[in-house]
């Protein structure tokens, strides 16, 4: 069953792939800002929060037990 929560980290992960798609085509090209560098790292943390949120729901032996 799909719950709000995979709607979430289904988003992120787009928003990821467009920022990382940006980030790869400024960086050699000398664009790259460290303000750029600071929202790829929020946007990896936050991706990190939702797959970690994800991975409770799993019958897995982590299950229930903080990941990471």
């Amino acid at each position: 069953m799909t719950e709000p929560a995979d709607g979430a980290l289904a988003a992120a992960l787009r928003w990821a792939m467009w920022s990382m798609d940006d980030v790869a085509h400024d960086l050699p090209a000398g664009r790259l800002t460290a303000q750029r560098c600071a929202e790829l790292i929020q946007t990896f943390e936050l991706l990190a929060r939702l797959f970690r949120t994800r991975a409770q729901r799993f019958d897995h032996p982590t299950n229930g037990k903080e990941i990471g």
